[in-house]
């Protein structure tokens, strides 16, 4: 077995635990391997730049020693994953692992890379709901719970409202803070929205983006103006859609701030 699996399968499973990741630092400053102590000294300083004030001069020198590290050693890293995350992926690295990348729906549920990387943030990007993907199969998957950001699209045509739907319905979302649903054509998106209350994420999402949204009409904008389980929204992004200005008043009641055009 891969000597490195016990450390990333630790650091996968708790991805807001920074322990698990400083300890696989060590390991691998521990072999003496170039490329591993170089991965050691990027953890570290991935995780000390989120505990540093920006525009400091040791924010500066930490960026600066990040982005040499990367620019020299990404593709190493990246060796081992899947080949999607090479490129068309575009990872992007937090805390010394990749946070996000985009994705195909069939390697979401699939999940084989959620194992070994923490990733919480994902774009799907094609989408086929079939194939017996069900409500109950997203709630047995552990990685669709530490899902914190997730975005639809651009462009899902017509699986969109499929996918809608199975998020209204899964439990398993109940982590999600950001949803980003910008760029695409929903048909029943205002009845999404008007059932927005039994979603599990009901509570913890504070952002929710629906700008350039074809079809984004008057009623979705009185839906979101009175729909139960918005309450927990910091961010209601609603930019190039046509709404009137009767609802986009009624929308700044409800919002004051929040809602952005």
């Amino acid at each position: 077995m891969d000597e490195h699996l016990p450390f990333l399968r630790a650091v996968a499973a708790n991805p807001a635990d920074d322990l698990p990741r400083l300890v696989f630092a060590d390991f691998l400053e521990e072999s003496g391997e170039p490329d591993s102590i170089a991965r050691a000294h990027f953890i570290r300083a991935q995780i000390a730049l989120t505990q540093l004030t920006p525009r400091t001069k040791e924010y500066r020198e930490t960026d600066a020693l990040i982005k040499r590290l990367l620019r020299h050693y990404s593709n190493d890293w990246l060796w081992d994953l899947p080949e999607y995350l090479h490129n068309y992926g575009q990872p992007q690295w937090h805390r010394g692992f990749i946070e996000f990348t985009k994705m195909p729906w069939r390697n979401f549920i699939e999940g084989v890379i959620f194992e070994t990387v923490p990733i919480t943030r994902v774009q799907i990007d094609t989408v086929h709901t079939g194939h017996g993907v069900t409500p109950e199969t997203l709630d047995a998957l552990s990685h669709v719970r530490r899902t914190t950001h997730l975005r639809l699209g651009p462009q899902l045509y017509d699986d969109g409202d499929s996918l809608l739907f199975l998020l209204l319905q899964a439990r398993s979302f109940a982590g999600l803070t950001h949803l980003d649903f910008s760029e695409n054509d929903f048909e029943h998106l205002a009845s999404f929205v008007l059932r927005f209350g039994e979603a599990a994420f009901a509570r913890t999402l504070v952002t929710l983006n629906l700008s350039d949204v074809e079809g984004l009409d008057d009623a979705v904008g009185s839906a979101l103006a009175t729909a139960r389980g918005l309450e927990s929204l910091d961010r209601l992004i609603l930019k190039r859609t046509e709404l009137s200005e009767p609802v986009r008043a009624m929308l700044r009641r409800r919002f004051g701030e929040r809602v952005v055009f």
